[in-house]
């Protein structure tokens, strides 16, 4: 276990280092990506500012969820996602033997080499905008509820880890098909709004078949 985390420790120090060496590309590819993830919640603001709503959600509910959608994927952007697209180089390039011959876990290894800080600014928009959307919500949330919450969003992002791992053990049999995340990117979306307002066939798949519903609906449900 020291041994994983002192080899995880040494990849996050380098990826470190190298945001460092281009100060200017870290900070402006943080912002942007904060701010792309924030469009979605500006868009929601907007169209209850407008006069217009989500049946049945009020707006801070509605900011709840796609806040926790937002921590979800902003959790494990720097972490996973990135293994796509490092296993797909390697295989490319017949690198991957490389990998396979080092003393670890190729899994692991893989893992740890697909850190990116530079993916961060998706957890910290998450982040701001979920303790904004907390904090706007009517009255005080019980502490089972939070339990609750916090079982259900470590659910999701074991989920999105997994869908993340079928999608890099499919690039052994598919080498160029490099537009597979954006599918899956695409898919997730339904995770952002409530459930209710889809109809029965598109809420039992994004519940049951593909459980997007894990990464924002369902943990903002147990806290509201």
């Amino acid at each position: 276990m020291r041994r994983s985390l002192r080899i995880y420790g040494r990849y996050i120090r380098l990826s470190f280092s190298s945001a460092a060496a281009y100060r200017a590309n870290f900070i402006s590819t943080v912002c942007i990506s904060m701010l792309g993830n924030l469009l979605v919640p500006l868009l929601t603001v907007l169209i209850y500012a407008g006069g217009a709503e989500i049946p049945g959600w009020t707006m801070p509910e509605a900011l709840l969820i796609q806040s926790v959608f937002m921590l979800c994927t902003g959790l494990c952007a720097p972490f996973f996602n990135n293994m796509v697209w490092i296993t797909m180089s390697h295989i490319r390039e017949g690198t991957y033997d490389i990998i396979m011959l080092k003393p670890v876990s190729a899994i692991f290894l893989t893992i740890v080499s697909a850190f990116d800080i530079e993916n961060i600014g998706v957890l910290i928009g998450g982040a701001v905008m979920f303790v904004y959307s907390v904090l706007d919500l009517p009255g005080p949330v019980a502490f089972g509820n939070w339990l609750q919450f916090v079982l259900l969003f470590l659910m999701g992002v074991s989920m999105t880890l997994g869908c993340i791992l079928l999608m890099t053990a499919s690039t052994f049999k598919w080498v160029g098909n490099s537009r597979i995340y954006e599918i899956f990117d695409a898919m997730t979306m339904f995770g952002r709004y409530p459930g209710t307002i889809f109809s029965s066939l598109l809420k039992g798949l994004s519940t049951y078949m593909i459980p997007v519903a894990m990464m924002g609906y369902i943990p903002a449900a147990a806290v509201l």
